[in-house]
């Protein structure tokens, strides 16, 4: 929402808001950060629809990334078209993933008051760090800031002195809510994931004769269709792959168009959207052939550090998002956020990146115990992320 109040109030998207208020020394770096959580983004896509073909029709791993990136050409395709009806396409692609996991939940028939009980009084097993970290990545997206402050740039706003506010303050309501629903479907379409497994996983469930043998280790994406296929027959992996398919699809269109606001308004760098997509798609096909092709087995795991790349990466498009919005060199006086928003941001924010420390640190401390040039690579790495959020936060606005 307040990625979107800057792009309607300013008129200009928060890419170009970090051209202008950073030196070259720290957006350079702030580019490279997104981008390669772009490319990361990328990469599920390609596992996400790969194994989505996989289970439907039974075309090999390596085979379906390729697809994939074929695929990808398809949806932007639809961009020619205007920013509406890609809109639209989302929104298609959101409702099939709705339907599809929805209807899983309503046949897992979980239990209610289990499920209202993790909402009020949440817990993180110890061993589960690693999958709370990536529920923040995959539910917000670092490169969906920048992009939803480049599409309100679209609408027509009544900018005339005797009308701009009240038109400024209409667009901003809706967009209030229209942020609101996004983030709700997307919590939704996670929480419903999570309710499906955990009554499989639990001993009561339909799925618990499963808990036994499948203790080890979580369930990959293939897996998962195998897990939901015995406790609910064939329509339980059918809805899965449809799902998985519209998720990867829906993903594409996204990160090309945030890749592309994040060049040219950050960088100026201005290259059609084909090109953009083509270079993305080079780089993040390498690695995910490499394992797609060499260690199968490990593309669940290798998705799930992407989904914690996400998370790493959201601080530098949220600090930017609050320091701008809460300025009054920026917003002007009338449309600065409040006090009480503010402090809500900044502490999400700190949530998030405390979050992303613990995880961190016992990483760094195990990468330690692997020599002297290990142990200074991790906390090197590890002083870095923290100094550049640093620099970031203390970094002055005008």
């Amino acid at each position: 929402t307040l990625s979107a109040r800057i792009g309607i109030v300013t008129g200009r998207n928060l890419a170009q808001h970090c051209h202008q208020q950073y030196s070259r020394s720290i957006r350079i770096p702030l580019w490279l950060v997104c981008e390669l959580a772009i490319i990361g983004s990328d990469i599920q896509e390609a596992i996400g629809t790969a194994i989505a073909l996989y289970l439907l029709f039974g075309i090999d791993i390596w085979k379906g990334i390729l697809l994939a990136a074929v695929l990808s050409y398809l949806i932007l395709g639809i961009q020619r078209y205007g920013a509406r009806k890609v809109e639209a396409l989302f929104i298609a692609m959101i409702a099939v993933m709705c339907v599809c996991f929805g209807v899983e939940v309503f046949m897992a028939k979980p239990d209610i008051a289990e499920i209202s009980k993790g909402f009020l009084i949440p817990y993180i097993p110890a061993n589960a760090t690693v999958q709370a970290v990536g529920v923040v990545g995959a539910v917000i997206m670092p490169h969906n800031l920048f992009l939803h402050s480049a599409l309100v740039g679209t609408r027509q706003l009544k900018r005339a002195s005797n009308v701009r506010s009240a038109s400024i303050r209409e667009a901003n309501f809706y967009t209030t809510i229209e942020s609101a629903i996004a983030l709700l479907f997307s919590f939704v379409i996670n929480a419903t994931i999570l309710i499906v497994f955990a009554d499989i996983y639990s001993a009561g469930g339909k799925g618990g004769i499963l808990v036994r043998s499948a203790e080890q280790h979580l369930p990959g994406l293939v897996e998962a269709a195998q897990l939901l296929e015995t406790a609910f027959g064939k329509t339980g992996p059918l809805l899965w792959a449809i799902g998985l398919l519209s998720s990867g699809q829906s993903s594409t269109a996204t990160g090309t168009m945030a890749g592309q606001y994040l060049m040219e308004g950050m960088m100026r760098l201005r290259v059609s959207h084909w090109l953009r997509m083509f270079i993305s798609r080079s780089i993040s096909l390498v690695p995910t052939m490499l394992v797609g092709t060499l260690a199968a087995a490990s593309l669940d795991q290798f998705d799930e550090w992407l989904n914690v790349l996400q998370s790493l990466a959201l601080p530098f498009a949220l600090i930017p998002t609050l320091k701008f919005a809460q300025s009054h060199a920026v917003m002007t006086s009338e449309f600065a956020v409040t006090k009480h928003w503010r402090n809500f941001g900044w502490a999400a924010a700190a949530a998030i990146i405390a979050l992303n420390i613990y995880l961190l640190l016992p990483l760094v401390l195990q990468l330690a115990d692997m020599g002297i040039m290990a142990a200074c690579a991790a906390f090197l790495m590890f002083l870095l992320y923290l100094f550049f959020i640093g620099v970031l936060i203390s970094a002055d606005v005008e």
